[in-house]
């Protein structure tokens, strides 16, 4: 609905009904009947709308696209290196936004890297299934299914599986830095 785009944009940009009333001419009445969809503005009022709020005018038609926001799980993206005792999914639609949220699952004695390594961002690790050991700089946590632990941006850590099966860890890192 036009009315709905129209309020959507003079919100995003902090414009009251009054300053876009006298910006295109309209009273603040027409503005707020526009955006409740009570009445059609005119071509004119639209241009006059478009030009006051600095949007073109096809972006009062247009209904806005979302982006992808469903990732099924037989649809993730997944990383497996070399070594093929760790499997990441990343479980956010895609590495554009602030946050980033990979499943990671570690074989039965498998570590994430050989020596601990630090990344940009924070990361909160929870662990799904298993026993994690999570070393940070020299200390090392075990971490039980159900637990989590914080890690501050820039500190060398290492996942590595203690238990007898599969280690299932959902990390939450933000920025998105994989």
């Amino acid at each position: 609905m036009i009315g709905e785009r129209i309020r959507a944009a003079r919100c995003e940009r902090g414009i009251s009904m009054s300053t876009l009333a006298e910006a295109t001419g309209l009273t603040s009445s027409a503005i707020s009947q526009i955006e409740r969809g009570l009445i059609d503005p005119s071509l004119r009022s639209l241009r006059a709308i478009s030009a006051a709020l600095d949007t073109p005018i096809f972006a009062l038609f247009v209904e806005p696209q979302l982006p992808d926001i469903v990732v099924r799980k037989n649809e993730r993206r997944s990383f497996l290196p070399p070594e093929r005792t760790v499997m990441h999914e990343l479980v956010t639609p895609d590495l554009q936004g602030k946050l980033e949220v990979i499943e990671t699952h570690l074989e039965p004695g498998g570590s994430t890297c050989e020596e601990p390594l630090p990344h940009a961002g924070e990361e909160c690790l929870v662990v799904l299934e298993g026993v994690a050991e999570v070393l940070i700089l020299e200390q090392a946590y075990v971490l039980q299914e159900g637990d989590s632990i914080y890690i501050y941006e820039g500190l060398p850590h290492r996942v590595t599986n203690k238990g007898e099966g599969i280690l299932r860890t959902l990390s939450a890192l933000t920025p998105a830095v994989f």
